[in-house]
Parts: structure tokens; sequence; C-alpha cells
């Protein structure tokens, strides 16, 4: 297994003259493109560019809830509200336009088509969500896909507000308290500028420096590259966990049964920015060390594909997660040594563009309150970063062993991915809480803070509401577990039915919903039965808390809160401008990821096509109880990115043949099956073509045995070019 960082030099461009390339036909014959002014060792990243997305987007689309602001076909719509009540369309159009511009990525933008795929999430929402997607097809493999996500949304006010605020009480968890809690809580006019937006910028920072590498170096990619925004990710169900429906509708609706379509690689950006190697609020002082420093940086949760069946992925049987994750084993393998050589080779990047340093850019420090460090001089201390130590402590690639983002929907099918995010749960790993809080409490996850699911301690003694203990063992099994008492004075606890729940911490902690609470028991504690059975046995002293943000201390998610925890300023020199350590936060998993997407085995690279680059997608993607399928090659470019002039010949596998002017055909089947449905497509004396397996109408038996780069034999490639040109 060769390292893939022997692949990626230490150094952040080369400008040297450039060879001519050849552009690949599927017959194996080149014709020379324009040559390259530069060449480009590596994707490198604009971090001022990453972060003037980040800012702009925070500020002018808030509140970004899909199914409740219009019909996303119709920007025109009556119920589509202004962007700064909920920006949710608006986002999405600005984000299409961004990925298609050429003035911003490079000529290779005019190879990008946009698409929408819509769907209705749960809750009575009155208007459909939206897995809107940017493609760019492969060259030479474009049977196989590169995905690259975030998140759009944030999570929507509870709609149980309005019966809370009736219930006639001033209760915590069943009356108008629990309401003004949900609401103090809620993202009503909330920026999402850490969760959600952080993740959108930086893919399309890394969209960004992709494609003018590629143009640099006068090449294209091999694989097809998809950007998609998984949409409807933030809703909560009744644990209290996030929703995901974008992630598993993509997951389970538009992922192709046959060899082609198949997804090889997935990488998802999470909340970013209060990651390595920014400091908490910029300073090395903190609550559990205000004498001598030394608190290190954000850590940086790489969650990556398991290796192995695990709690979180478990092998019940052929179609299980688990059981998807074996038979992948030997590419999920290769992809965890390709990451980790990425990171490392990112790490190596970024220290050698910035003297292996980092600044501490909080001028206070905890042991000298109200002051600047004596004497201050006006230059901040730095700090060595980006080592390979560095990286093996605060950005160690692990398998995902919580299953509780969108990575979850595409690692249950066994694809190689990862999710990348910053501080999203208080824990040991990222919290430097007060020495006096226990190891316990240090590991269990509060929410609450600057975004969805995540919290810190300011100050001590911050209240704690919602959390309790157990008082006796529970088994796999039990539907009922004891507490230390609730509701009294010494455990201010309230707890009520319907209120969700986690018990235990790390990766123990599993969740669920209260069925009922007992009475207090006085020293036998409160007995309170559960919605659902425990999947694990948990031992006596384990918190048990309700899985909820409480309004105490809550800070809302902007862009001033995100640089004030990164870097101890809410801005840089200017309002428009990031902290060095934010910016730094933002570009380093950036530029990690653009490396691993440039690798072989992920897009990887080859000549730029001078050919028409032949690409079709169905409608459905799985057509499943259906015999009438839509074809859509309008994913097909010719060399420069056009689909000026192009004409289509289609196979449908079935004996029927038909030439066309128009991108988009449909056929109908006579009966089940697995058609092999090829695509010429032609300009002038130039052609390409492309195959996908189409189970249609759920066909018995194995898929055609073609590759699943979606490319042609020599003589299969003479014979349907030529029946392309007779029939046109």
């Amino acid at each position: 297994m060769k390292p893939l960082l022997r692949r990626w030099p230490v150094v952040l461009a080369c400008t040297v003259a450039a060879a001519v390339p050849l552009s690949i036909t599927a017959s194996g014959t080149g014709t020379p493109v324009a040559q390259a002014a530069t060449r480009q060792a590596t994707p490198v990243i604009d971090p001022d560019f990453l972060y003037a997305q980040l800012y702009d987007m925070a500020k002018a689309y808030s509140y970004r809830i899909s199914g409740a602001d219009g019909d996303p076909r119709n920007p025109a719509d009556p119920f589509n509200l202004p962007p700064t009540v909920n920006g949710w369309q608006e986002l999405v159009a600005h984000w299409k336009s961004m990925l298609t511009d050429q003035s911003v990525n490079g000529e290779l933008a005019a190879f990008a088509t946009v698409t929408d795929h819509y769907f209705r999430r749960s809750g009575g929402y009155r208007f459909d969500s939206d897995d809107a997607e940017v493609t760019i097809p492969g060259a030479s493999c474009a049977g196989q896909r590169v995905l690259l996500a975030a998140h759009p949304d944030e999570t929507p006010v509870p709609t149980d507000v309005v019966g809370l605020i009736d219930s006639g009480t001033t209760s915590g968890t069943t009356g108008f308290g629990a309401a003004r809690r949900h609401i103090t809580d809620s993202n009503l006019g909330n920026e999402g500028a850490y969760d959600g937006l952080s993740g959108v910028a930086v893919t399309i920072g890394e969209y960004q420096a992709l494609l003018r590498w590629y143009a640099a170096n006068g090449t294209y990619p091999k694989r097809t590259l998809k950007l998609t925004l998984l949409d409807a990710s933030r809703g909560k169900t009744a644990d209290g966990l996030f929703s995901r429906e974008g992630s598993e509708y993509y997951a389970n609706n538009l992922i192709p049964a046959g060899p082609q379509g198949q997804y090889t690689l997935f990488a998802n950006m999470d909340s970013l920015g209060l990651d390595y190697p920014a400091r908490h609020l910029g300073t090395e002082f903190f609550w559990n060390n205000i004498t001598g420093g030394g608190v290190g940086p954000w850590f940086t949760f790489i969650n990556a594909t398991p290796t192995a069946p695990n709690r979180a992925y478990p092998d019940s049987g052929a179609g299980s997660a688990g059981a998807n994750i074996a038979a992948n084993s030997a590419a999920i393998a290769q992809f965890r040594a390709d990451l980790q050589a990425a990171v490392l080779a990112g790490f190596g990047q970024q220290g050698a563009k910035y003297d292996f340093s980092v600044p501490l850019e909080n001028p206070l420090r905890y042991n000298q309150t109200g002051q600047a460090p004596n004497p201050y001089s006006g230059v901040v201390p730095t700090k060595p970063a980006y080592s390979p130590a560095e990286q093996a402590q605060f950005s160690p690639v692990r398998d995902d062993t919580t299953a509780l983002e969108d990575e979850q929907a595409f690692f249950d099918k066994g694809i190689p991915g990862f999710t990348v995010s910053g501080v999203k749960n208080s824990s040991s790993d990222e919290n430097p809480y007060a020495a006096s809080v226990s190891s316990a409490r240090k590991s269990t996850p509060i929410v609450g803070y600057a975004g969805n699911q995540t919290t810190f301690q300011l100050g001590n003694g911050t209240p704690e509401p919602g959390f309790t203990n157990l008082v006796a063992p529970v088994a796999a099994g039990d539907t009922t577990v004891t507490v230390v008492n609730a509701t009294t004075a010494a455990n201010p606890v309230d707890l009520a039915p319907g209120q969700p729940f986690f018990i235990d911490t790390g990766d123990n902690i599993e969740y669920g919903q209260i069925q009922s609470v007992g009475a207090p028991g006085g020293a036998a504690g409160t007995q309170v039965t559960l919605k659902q059975p425990l999947t694990q046995a948990h031992a006596i002293g384990v918190p048990f808390n309700v899985n909820e943000n409480q309004p105490q201390g809550y800070l809302s998610d902007t862009i001033e809160h995100l640089n004030y925890f990164a870097a101890g300023a809410p801005h840089g020199l200017l309002p428009q401008q990031p902290t060095e350590e934010l910016k730094r936060a933002l570009e380093l998993p950036a530029q990690w990821t653009s490396l691993l997407l440039s690798g072989d085995g992920a897009l990887g690279a080859t000549a730029r096509p001078s050919n028409p680059v032949a690409y079709f997608e169905t409608s459905p993607a799985k057509p499943t109880a259906t015999r009438t399928v839509t074809f859509d090659a309008g994913f097909s470019r010719d060399g420069t990115g056009s689909t000026s002039g192009l004409k289509y010949f289609w196979d449908f596998g079935d004996g029927t043949t038909v030439a066309t002017n128009s991108p988009t055909v449909t056929h109908t089947y006579a009966s089940p099956t697995y058609a092999d449905v090829k695509l010429v497509v032609m300009k002038g004396s130039g052609s390409g073509v492309y195959r996908q397996a189409v189970a249609v109408d759920s066909p018995s038996g194995p898929p055609p045995a073609t590759d699943p780069c979606g490319t042609f034999s020599s003589a299969e490639t003479a014979s349907v070019t030529a029946a392309a040109r007779s029939a046109s």
C-alpha cells in the first residue's frame, strides 16, 4: 500500500512550463488541449475567499428551515420568507450560483450541472426540502462518484410551543417554562455560522481549490465529482437527536443499484472553526489552569468509516451496516490510509506556510483578570503547531463509533468516507473543564452553546439542569431505570413523560425517550420507565440526562461568537475579516480534504478532454417499481464545457435505440430488466461514450458484467459510435 503522502509535496504551488496534455477519448486517441500557463503541485485553499463566503452567508441567510420557506421550485412563492427571517431558499440559490460561476472557480465550472432532489420531510411541513446538487462528470471513470457534502439548515423551533404556552402551568417540563426554554434556545434570527454555514463555506472553498488546480495543470477529474447540500439534517427526533432526513433520502434513493453510479468516497464537512489549531478563546489560560497556562487547542473530530463492524455499525447479517462494511473492507482500508496521509500532508503544508506556529490572539490572560500580558508589546504570543505529534493528539483519524451525523446513512452502505467537525458535545476531548469537575461529568455530553448540540463551560458553577445518575445498574433489555431522586432541592432535575434522554458516557451512550416517571422513593431513588428497551448494560452511578438544550448562558450561533471562541475577539481588524485562529481552523481541514479528493484514490486527474464528455443519470435513480425511466444526459459537455450543438444517441439495452438533439428522453420497458444503457454524445467529428446498468422494475438476477467506470472496450466503442453516426 503506497502512501499518498509522496504525491503531496509540502509546497503551495510551482510555476513551470507546462507540457501539452492529451485528451483521452474512449477509443484511446487523444488531441491536444490548450496549454496551461502554470503548473500547480496541489490544490491550494484560499482562506480569505473561504471566510468571505462564511461571513456573507451568515449575515444574509438566517434561520434556514426547509419546508417552511415556500415552494423551493418557485422563489416568488408568497410563503418564501425574507432571508433574515428564513433564508433557506436564498442560501440554496447562492450556493448554486457560486459553484457554477466561472469567474470564481475557473473555466472548469462550465462543466457543472445543477440538479434538485425534492422530498418532503416529516413533521407536517407544507413544502418540500431539497438535496440540491452540483455534478461535474468524470472524463475516464464517470461511473464512479465522489461526494462532498455539508448540511445547510438549522434546528426548527419545536412544534409543541403553542401547546406548552396554553397548558395553564409554569412547569419547566410541561408548561410555559418549557416553552420559554424552547424559544430561548431556538434558532430564530440565528445566523447558524458554526452549525451549518461553516461546512457549506468549506465545501465552496474546496471546490474552488480543486477546479483551479485542474485548470492550472490542464487536467480534469477522472471520476465524477458531486457536491450536495444534505437538507433537513437538523430536525429533532423524539430522543433528542438530529433527524438527518436529507442524508437518509440521498443514500436510500439517489444511489443506483448497478455497478455504475457507486460512491468511492463520501466527505462530509460539518461544524468547523472551533477545531485545531485554534485555542479556546484564543488563549492557553483557562479555568482548569489559571496560573501556568498550557491549555491545548480545540480538538478536531475526524470520524471515518470503521475498519470493521462496531456497536454503531453492527453486523446482523447480509445487508446490515456491519456486513456492508466488512464486504468493502479492502477499499475502506485503502481509503483510511489515504485519509491519514492527506491529513499529515495538510499539516505539513500549513506548517510550512505558517512557520509551524499559531498565534494566541486573546490579549487577556485569566491569571491576570482584566489585564493584558505584562508588559504588553502589542505582539501576541505564538505556540508551536502543525507537527505530526499534534496531528495524532488533536486531529486523529478515528472509527465512527456514534453514528450521530449525516455520515451514518452512507457508512451503513459500506461507503468509505469521513465527517470532520470541531466541538459538538462537551467531553474530555474538547472541553477544558475546571479541575474540580468529575471525570464522569467531563465525558458526558451537555447540549447548548454556539450551535446545535454543543456547549462550553464559561465559568464555575454553570447550571446543569437535566442531570441525574443511576442508583442501580441496568441490563440490556431493561425498560426501567432508577435514578437519584429528581425534583428535590438538592437535585433540581425535572423529568417528565415524553422527554428525550441519554444515559452513560463516551462510546457507551445510548439515547431514548421517557415513558413515565414514578414518585421519589427516598434513598431508593425514582423509577423512570422508558419507551424502548435499553440496548446494553449500564453501571451504577452513570449519568442519566435530559437530552435537551438549556437556556442558561446560551450564546447564539453568530459569526462574532465563532471568532470569539476561536480567538478571543469578535472579528479581525475589520468586521468583515476573520481572526487569524478562526481562519486557520477553517483552512486546515479544507486543505487536507482537497488533497485527499485530488488523489488517485478519489477524483484523480487525467488530461483535459477536447472531445465530448458523455454522462447521464436516470429519474428515478432507482426505478424499482416502474418500467418507465427518464434518462438525462444534460450533464454531458463538449471540450469547452458547453452543451451547444451536442447530439445524443441512446441504446436502451432492450434492442431499442433513438437519436435526438435533446439531452433528455423517456423510455418504457416491456418487462423487468437489468438494462445495459449506452449513450453516445457527438459534436462534429468528436464523440464520447458512457454506459450504466439500470435495474428496471426490480429485476431478478445479477447486473450486467460491465466496468464500474462505465467504459467500453475498443470494439464496443467502435460499434456503438458507428451506430450513432448512422442514426444521426
